[in-house]
């Protein structure tokens, strides 16, 4: 993922608003590289006063085989750029730190305003 100049918004391969985002065809991931989450969430119900989303996301990575957390963070989406229409997820997380083997990252995405949960799940390997 990789932000592009003003003049390429929206136009090229793999551009989508302000972000090209190239998919990654397989798993498998080196120790030195980034795994990238791009995610769009859309309609979550706004907040009256702010007339932002309000919700949280919560990302946990655990190790295969042993379920031991190596990755925990949770973040309000209002914080989020966008709005309660369409919240745009962007991270990149090093994976220096993680030993060689397979990964499971769970995200928890709650609509407060609605009490709606979406759990969506990915696995990975490191080597």
């Amino acid at each position: 993922m990789e932000k592009v100049p003003t003049k390429s918004i929206g136009t090229g391969p793999f551009v989508i608003g302000t972000s090209k985002v190239r998919p990654r065809m397989g798993d498998t991931f080196k120790r030195g590289e980034k795994l990238g989450i791009y995610l769009q969430l859309y309609n979550f119900e706004a907040d009256e006063k702010t007339k932002k989303a309000d919700g949280t996301v919560e990302y946990v990575i655990t190790k295969n085989g042993s379920n031991e957390k190596v990755f925990e963070y949770t973040e309000d989406v209002s914080a989020i750029s966008g709005g309660a229409s369409q919240v745009v997820i962007e991270k990149l997380l090093p994976l220096q730190n993680m030993e060689p083997g397979q990964y499971t990252l769970r995200m928890k995405v709650v609509d407060k305003k609605r009490n709606q949960t979406l759990t969506p799940t990915a696995t990975f390997t490191v080597t």
